[in-house]
């Protein structure tokens, strides 16, 4: 979606989405903020474009991401349960970026195995998600209960690597059949 109007006022044109982030990234982008003496908008703009110049400086396998990527977290069901329960343990962000730049970050963000942007919610990939949570916890580290103790940030090699390691130990046969026959697809 672009901003619109904002051709007639002067401002440059944005690319504008949301993601959703826990509250501890939230908290750890308004320290960035603070530091860079810069706005909300303006900090997180900076920061991807950082995090796609570095990223686009790796080889794939050695590419950055997040380790809640890998978790799935927050979950689709956690995100509605704390809605429910009036907690704002997980709220959005609105990103208002320069053309191309959401293009450029989806295209050095982790896909898992099977998921897909068309995919049943739980399956959805979260690509900015991912560029958002991995650029914020490169320059402030941040965590909350679910993530603490945990390496914030992962190769992609080890992200697929963990991510394979969890599937095979919770999937269940006919699951196992289904990865291994796509493995052979690929």
């Amino acid at each position: 979606m672009v901003a619109g109007g904002a051709a007639q006022w002067g401002v440059a044109e944005r690319e504008e989405t949301n993601v959703r982030l826990p509250a501890c990234a939230h908290d750890a982008l308004a320290v960035i903020a603070a530091r860079r003496d810069s706005s909300r908008d303006e900090t997180i703009r900076q920061l991807l474009s950082e995090h796609v110049a570095r990223q686009e400086q790796l080889s794939e396998p050695d590419q950055l991401s997040h380790i809640a990527t890998v978790l799935r977290y927050p979950t689709p069901q956690r995100m509605n349960l704390d809605a429910r329960a009036g907690r704002s343990t997980v709220m959005p962000l609105r990103l208002r970026l320069p053309p191309g730049l959401a293009a450029r970050v989806r295209a050095t963000s982790l896909r898992l195995p099977g998921q897909s942007t068309r995919a049943h919610r739980d399956y959805q990939t979260r690509l900015l998600t991912d560029a958002v949570m991995t650029a914020i916890a490169v320059e402030e580290s941040f965590d909350d209960d679910y993530l603490r103790n945990l390496p914030p940030t992962l190769a992609r090699r080890t992200a697929i690597g963990l991510w394979r390691l969890a599937a095979a130990a919770t999937s269940t046969q006919p699951e196992q059949a289904a990865l291994l026959a796509a493995e052979d697809v690929r």
